[in-house]
């Protein structure tokens, strides 16, 4: 696979070149998660699905150790729920299930903001404004796609991950996309574009300033307004 990102998400663990830097079971698993990954977010896989260790062996032409360890995976993704003695299934989001993956998103969003405004050079910045400039565009319909206006914020976020020169807290940040565009994608309701544009405008500003603190209030204040957009009834 050429491209790390495919189909929009970041695979985090296929970034860093063609040659494996792994044993080769460890580079089918990865291929492995990805597929099913892929297949849970867009819904191809729904909520509650079987997933058999040997009829993915045989589906998929792996060793059974290949799908057990991209189950393992998968659940730490919180993409995919292991039963004792009974088939895997993908797990069925709830409300109670997308407060506990967006806190974890959050705590490492809020990292990422702090630590990318704080060591983005003036080069950055630019980049950030411009990407600002077509993720504010997303939300500028009345009926927007919502689902491609928050990929958009998420890429807003993981820009900063990237500037903050920390490998590890960006591996982690892009390993919680696939669960956070899961919840939204089966929860959320529609949002205010209005209310999002003003968001991304003010993350402009505070990228500008080099305003660490604004920054940081702004992502919480993000992640707050999503989950009330699942936890509201």
């Amino acid at each position: 696979m050429d491209d790390a990102r495919g189909d929009g998400f970041l695979y985090s663990r296929l970034i860093g070149g063609a040659e494996p830097a792994t044993p080769q079971l460890a580079s089918r698993a990865d291929a492995v998660v990805d597929a099913l990954a892929r297949s849970i977010v867009t819904g191809d896989l729904a909520p509650g699905a079987p997933l058999s260790v040997s009829a993915l062996t045989q589906r998929l032409s792996v060793a059974p150790a290949t799908v057990r360890s991209a189950l393992s995976a998968l659940e730490a993704m919180h993409l995919v729920e292991q039963r004792l003695n009974r088939a895997s299934v993908v797990t069925t989001p709830t409300p109670a299930w997308f407060v506990a993956v967006a806190a974890e998103c959050a705590g490492l969003s809020v990292a990422a903001a702090d630590l990318g405004i704080a060591r983005a050079t003036d080069a950055d910045i630019a980049v950030f404004v411009a990407r600002a400039g077509e993720v504010a565009a997303l939300w500028t319909d009345d009926d927007p796609d919502q689902i491609a206006g928050a990929e958009g914020l998420w890429d807003l976020l993981d820009l900063l991950a990237a500037f903050s020169r920390n490998t590890h807290l960006r591996s982690l940040h892009a390993a919680k996309r696939r669960a956070l565009v899961f919840g939204i994608r089966s929860l959320s309701r529609a949002r205010n574009p209005a209310m999002l544009r003003s968001v991304v405008d003010a993350f402009v500003v505070a990228a500008r300033e080099r305003d660490r603190v604004e920054a940081i209030d702004i992502v919480r204040d993000l992640y707050t307004f999503v989950v009330d957009g699942v936890t509201e009834t």
